[in-house]
């Protein structure tokens, strides 16, 4: 079928690594008693057993059994494990009973070289080691007798040593791998919030900016034109031509954003071009148009500049205007752009509040924000930010108000 994507199985695991921790605590007690039985057998088969005493045959019974039965519990107690099977094979070795062939010492001694590291290991083998050439000794001493069977034990301790050491270090190894494909995934999803977080933040501060700044204007047209309706018609429906405009104009760039976040990654992204430098006389007559005296004043060379800083500094300028006309709609206000060899300066400024103001006390200049303000300073200021660049929003002494931006111009064509 068209469009159908065909799920591929994950590969399955090696059969040992199937097996749960339950059934491997299974074998080993099956284990355990098969060793034991063939303990049993191999001590009563013995034709030197018939003329012992009873009690020295309960004696290698005894011994037999904690030989063998301990290996049930090696993966739960590895260490009680193997210090029964080392001691009661060292103690039937020097009686001259061996379990030979049967391994009984690996087991135990396996599990504890996964336990610990390489040097903690080779301990236990010395302590393993130094009981049974201590009890072949004995024995040979005893009965001036050496076997081959004495040593058996011996060379199995050294063999296991070297195939825990193996085993240990491949899964510690394993482990790494895993641990480190799990970091990078680690890593991809931080870096794939972040770039939501941040994608999240630019959004926001666009919206802000085209939906706070238009806003302002329509309240102060609409609130003209309430008030001079009836006795000044003409002045009216200016104000009706600013709203009508200036509602067109945040109309057509909140389009925008939201066509980016409607459009799909096959769709042809929107070609309308976003806010530049050259805009700034429209801004400005739109703020004029509320009612706000603006001055904007050009200074140096003005070099070719990156799409996004235009448009960071038009932001800037236009959230910084927003403010004005919400807060000092009557001030005079100049928005200077200052072209220098390495920087440019962008300095909205505005003098003391006026009649139209929300607040008319200049001593009051740190209140005059709201929360909706902080967060278009703040937005302005990570506009900046992205840029190399830092700005300052603080009141003046003579009761005004400023926003005052550095961004550097090393890094523009």
């Amino acid at each position: 079928m068209v469009g159908t994507v065909e799920s591929i199985a994950p590969p399955r695991p090696p059969l040992l690594e199937r097996i749960s921790y339950r059934q491997w605590v299974g074998v080993d007690v099956v284990l355990a008693g098969l060793f034991f039985a063939t303990a049993l057998a191999h001590l009563y088969s013995k034709l030197d057993i018939g003329a012992s005493t009873a009690v020295s045959g309960w004696v290698l019974w005894l011994l037999y059994a904690l030989a063998t039965l301990p290996i049930a519990f090696r993966r739960r107690w590895p260490e009680l494990s193997l210090v029964c099977v080392t001691g009661a094979l060292a103690v039937a070795t020097m009686l001259g009973h061996f379990l030979d062939p049967a391994p009984v010492l690996a087991l135990p001694l396996f599990s504890v070289i996964l336990k610990y590291n390489r040097r903690q290991s080779l301990v236990v083998l010395g302590f393993v080691e130094a009981a049974m050439i201590s009890a072949w000794a004995v024995d040979a001493a005893l009965r001036q007798v050496q076997t081959a069977d004495a040593t058996f034990n011996i060379i199995v301790a050294g063999a296991t040593w070297f195939v825990g050491d193996s085993v240990r270090t491949r899964r510690a190894y394993q482990k790494g791998l895993v641990d480190q494909a799990q970091e990078r995934q680690r890593q991809e999803l931080d870096r794939a919030r972040h770039a939501v977080v941040q994608e999240r933040m630019e959004i926001a501060r666009e919206l802000h900016d085209v939906i706070a700044h238009s806003l302002s204007v329509i309240v102060i047209q609409s609130g003209v034109g309430r008030h001079v309706i009836d006795q000044q018609p003409d002045e009216a429906r200016l104000a009706l031509a600013a709203i009508e405009d200036t509602s067109r104009s945040a109309l057509q760039e909140l389009r925008q954003v939201l066509g980016v976040l409607r459009r799909g990654d096959r769709e042809v992204p929107d070609l309308n071009p976003t806010p530049t430098l050259s805009d700034l006389d429209d801004l400005i007559g739109r703020v004029r148009s509320a009612g706000v005296p603006v001055d904007l004043q050009f200074s140096g060379g003005a070099p070719s500049l990156p799409r996004g800083l235009e448009l960071s500094i038009y932001r800037i300028v236009q959230e910084a205007l927003t403010n004005v006309v919400k807060h000092a709609r009557s001030a005079h206000t100049w928005v200077r752009l200052q072209y220098g060899q390495d920087e440019l300066i962008v300095k909205v400024t505005n003098t003391a509040l006026g009649a139209g103001s929300k607040l008319a006390d200049p001593t009051a200049a740190s209140t005059r924000l709201d929360n909706d303000d902080r967060h278009g300073i703040i937005g302005m200021k990570e506009r900046a930010a992205a840029f190399g660049g830092t700005l300052s929003a603080e009141p003046l002494p003579d009761g005004g108000f400023q926003v005052l931006a550095h961004l550097p111009l090393r890094a523009a064509p």
